[in-house]
Formats: structure tokens, sequence, C-alpha cells
């Protein structure tokens, strides 16, 4: 049986016969989720922008995303050489296909090259067997570095939307209503409300 059809815990309990323990298993598999999870994020605010660019993206906000993409590529497309075939994976150079860190990160997502039928429908599993492989030597620290830098991404991506009116602010509103919280309390529980009203009957 192929160790790609193995279920999650297999693969786990498989891991102890190769290179590394269990224990740098479980954490390696651990951080491939979190991963995953940090470039959905990043991609979900990055297409609602680009949504919004009926005439195209302007030229300084590709120069922009050049910044903090490049190196997500970059580390992505290193990920990912470790377990496919690198001629196969799309270039990493931003500068030539402003989609490269997106492409590269969907495949990441998918645990799959575009147009491959042959994965497995839990997402990731194809390609966890060779990540348990080479965790010792790079890929728990890589996709650290990659959901770090994805969460750069993905701030720098929410604060594109908020400005192009194309997301809500959220954090903000939820500032300005626990302000107005605050507010109440002082003036009608702690009686600064009565006490304005007194002045004011006084000075009168």
């Amino acid at each position: 049986m192929s160790i790609y059809g193995m279920g999650d815990e297999l693969e786990v309990e498989a891991a102890a016969t190769a290179p590394v323990t269990k224990e740098m298993a479980v954490k390696a598999k651990a951080s491939l989720k979190s991963m995953q999870r940090s470039l959905k994020n990043w991609l979900k605010y990055r297409k609602v922008n680009d949504a919004g660019y009926a005439e195209g993206i302007p030229t300084s906000v590709l120069e922009d995303r050049y910044w903090y993409e490049q190196p997500l590529a970059n580390e992505i497309h290193i990920l990912l050489a470790e377990v496919f075939d690198a001629s196969q994976l799309p270039s990493p150079d931003v500068t030539k296909d402003p989609n490269a860190a997106a492409k590269l990160a969907e495949i990441a997502i998918a645990g799959k090259l575009p147009g491959d039928a042959s994965a497995p429908e839990a997402a990731g599993v194809i390609w966890m067997w060779p990540l348990v492989i080479v965790v010792g030597a790079i890929a728990f620290v890589i996709t650290s570095s990659i959901r770090s830098n994805a969460e750069v991404a993905k701030e720098k991506a929410r604060i594109e939307c908020i400005k192009s009116g194309k997301c809500t602010d959220w954090g903000f509103w939820l500032k300005l209503g626990g302000m107005a919280m605050v507010g109440y309390i002082l003036w009608d529980k702690l009686g600064l409300g009565a006490k304005a009203k007194g002045m004011i009957k006084g000075k009168a």
C-alpha cells in the first residue's frame, strides 16, 4: 500500500521508522496546517482586492506587493521543491509573474499540482510523508517562516482592502463600541451624568 494512501494517524505512526521522531512528525503536521491556514487567510483578502480592479491592478499596488510577496514566493517554492519536481512548479519570480506567490500558495494549500486529480481528498496529505522525512533539515523552520510572512501579507492585503472600501474595518468599530460602552458606564453607572447635570443647574 502506498504511503500516500494512509490516514493521518498512520502517517504519524509510520514516521517513527523515518529519520525523525514521532514527536517531530506531529510538530511538522501541526506547522503545515497552521501554514496552510495563514495562506488561505491571505489569499482571501488578495482575491477580494483583485476583483475590485476592473481595469487592471495599479502599478503602485504591484510594487508594494513585491516587497512582501517575493520572500513568500521564494520560501513556498523551496518547500514545494522538496516534495514536487521543481520544473513543474510555477516560477517564484514575482517580477515576471505578479501572481507567482499566489499560485505557489494554492499548491501548498491543496497539496497537489494544478490538474493533478490523483491527490486524496484531505488537502496536504499527498505531501505529508515527504514533509515528515525532511522535517529535521528544513520543513518545520520554513513552514513557520512561511506562516509568519503570510500573516504579514494578509495584514497588508487587509489594509489595502479597507482603504479601497471593499472591506470593513471591524477592529475600528469594535474599539469605537468599546469606548462608547466605557463612556456610558462612566456617565450613567458612576454618576458623572448626574454630576454634570447638577453643575449645569448650579450655574443656571
